[in-house]
């Protein structure tokens, strides 16, 4: 191992280390960002770091076959550039031991920051992103840009899950023309279906309000429209508690 130019007072590398701190840190003689009090250490954390050191010495080749989920629970975790982005983002990363925790947590938060660009995307997911991974992302940026109210089903669910606790201010980026006109399509949804239910509200809905909304209005289409009127149906005040 090459001793750091400078002494830094931190934690091993190793997470399993009994060591609380150490101001004489050797840096992984490799990748040169991974520290450790001991070769012991070293030793102990090298299944989970070389990953992650392979990656840095092979300026990202050595992970480009990896898909999102091993990603990030290998690389991300471990790269400083993806951890000052997690830290901006108040999202934390998992730890050697954690189970893989979905991709809708760190999606979310990057699309509510509006950080969701393609380079912050690859440095929590790497550079294989297509599949559920794009999907994800579709649905939180409907869900951003919809901002769901209190009492809808689309807000008590990410209330309950806890997603956007410590969560920084939504900032997200403006709709693109595509997703400007779905948007207009769901609220033009959300006003039939209030209009429908009148006074009745839209907390007591019925399968046979919906038959009757997507048949009257849209006849033999109903069925291309039933994805619309989910999602507009769930971003609506239902009256759903915690």
């Amino acid at each position: 191992m090459d001793q750091p130019k400078s002494e830094v007072t931190a934690k091993c590398g190793n997470p399993w280390c009994k060591t609380a701190s150490s101001d004489q840190l050797s840096l992984c003689a490799a990748c040169k960002q991974a520290r450790y009090c001991s070769k012991p250490c070293q030793k102990e954390d090298w299944r989970n770091h070389k990953l992650f050191c392979k990656h840095v010495t092979s300026n990202g080749a050595s992970s480009a076959s990896l898909d999102p989920i091993q990603y990030y629970q290998k690389i991300a975790p471990y790269d400083p550039k993806a951890k000052s982005l997690a830290s901006d983002i108040g999202l934390a990363l998992p730890g050697p031991n954690d189970a893989f925790p979905g991709f809708t947590m760190p999606m979310r938060r990057l699309v509510v920051t509006g950080k969701d660009t393609p380079e912050n995307t690859s440095l929590l997911f790497g550079q294989n992103r297509a599949g559920p991974l794009d999907e994800c992302h579709k649905d939180a940026r409907l869900e951003a840009l919809l901002r769901p109210p209190p009492g809808s089903p689309m807000y008590v669910m990410a209330k309950s899950m806890g997603y956007d606790e410590n969560c920084p201010p939504w900032t997200p980026r403006e709709p693109s023309a595509t997703e400007a006109q779905k948007i207009k399509e769901i609220r033009d949804m959300q006003e039939t279906i209030r209009r429908h239910m009148g006074s009745r509200g839209v907390s007591n809905i019925t399968n046979d309000d919906m038959r009757d909304i997507l048949v009257s209005n849209f006849g033999n289409r109903w069925s291309v429209v039933m994805k619309v009127y989910q999602d507009a149906l769930n971003a609506m005040d239902q009256g759903v508690g915690l």
